[in-house]
């Protein structure tokens, strides 16, 4: 939440926190808000009680600053109060709820964040996506499958980093069949990052795909995993008309690419269009420091 700026040093001074404490009753309400948050700052536990007091506030300013500061203190005494205050009557205070818990780690938040991914606000959606990639619990998987589906990119986003972090890769596999172009896209980046091994037969299917995005983020995953099964599947793709599957190709054959890869690559550094002859360029560099002799 971030509403003022505080010393950490300062504020960890002996007394500090029980005059924040006495604060958390006062008649204003952004004073009460600026306690809640120094003593989120300051991680004394013996504030967790009257934090969650700050909870029932009936300013939302304090509510969500109290929510903050729970997440931060990191107290399992906060877990039940902070599942109650995702059902808030404000996002902000359902979306910091969402966000302690994440914090707080305990897998009894699992199911209670799996409903916030319903949430009509779409920054509650995304932090519980976050939140439940932070507990890495392998019942959140299917669900966050679902979230690739979601209308706002930063949700997918979150759901597909989520994803990456549980390292479920078998639902991620079966999303690269979707109809939804954005679900096969998200679900072909996350495997990237998860580098397993077994989705590089699943992505090498992907390089045929209609769209050009999901092209271009299964080759850029096949450059991250590093299997040199990718490397002619990817020379094929220079040739592509789309320019993004071109310069993506390029990038992964940077990664993958042994002497095979030189000649091709060197033929799109005469490319029309500028991306791709730097992504052929910087490829070529980082085979050169491999010891490939590209000249």
């Amino acid at each position: 939440m971030a509403l003022f700026k505080f010393n950490l040093k300062k504020l960890r001074a002996k007394g500090a926190a029980d005059r924040f404490i006495k604060e958390l009753g006062d008649e204003d309400q952004e004073k009460r808000a600026n306690a809640a948050e120094a003593l989120g700052e300051i991680g004394d536990p013996k504030a967790v009680e009257p934090l969650l007091e700050a909870l029932k506030d009936d300013w939302l300013i304090v509510r969500a600053a109290a929510a903050e500061a729970l997440g931060e203190i990191g107290d399992p005494k906060a877990v039940e109060p902070l599942i109650a205050a995702l059902k808030d009557t404000d996002e902000y205070v359902r979306r910091d709820a969402a966000e302690a818990l994440g914090e707080i780690g305990d897998p009894k938040a699992v199911d209670p964040l799996l409903e916030a991914l319903k949430d009509n606000w779409l920054p509650v959606r995304a932090s519980a996506a976050k939140a439940l990639g932070k507990i890495c619990d392998p019942r959140a998987a299917e669900p966050l499958i679902s979230e690739l589906h979601d209308s706002e990119e930063l949700v997918r986003k979150e759901a597909a980093s989520a994803l990456k972090k549980i390292g479920n890769t078998e639902p991620l596999i079966a999303a690269l069949k979707s109809e939804d172009e954005s679900v096969r896209k998200e679900a072909a980046m996350a495997l990237g990052e998860i580098g397993d091994p077994q989705a590089v037969g699943p992505l090498l299917s992907c390089l045929s795909d209609k769209s050009g995005n999901v092209c271009s983020s299964a080759a850029l995953a096949l450059g991250k995993i590093g299997d040199h099964h990718a490397q002619q599947p990817l020379i094929g793709l220079l040739s592509d008309e789309r320019l993004l599957v071109r310069a993506s190709a390029a990038e992964a054959l940077g990664e993958v690419g042994d002497a095979m890869a030189v000649e091709p690559l060197q033929a799109r550094l005469k490319d029309e269009d500028t991306y791709v002859k730097d992504e052929a360029y910087r490829a070529l560099e980082k085979m050169r420091k491999r010891d490939i002799r590209v000249d």
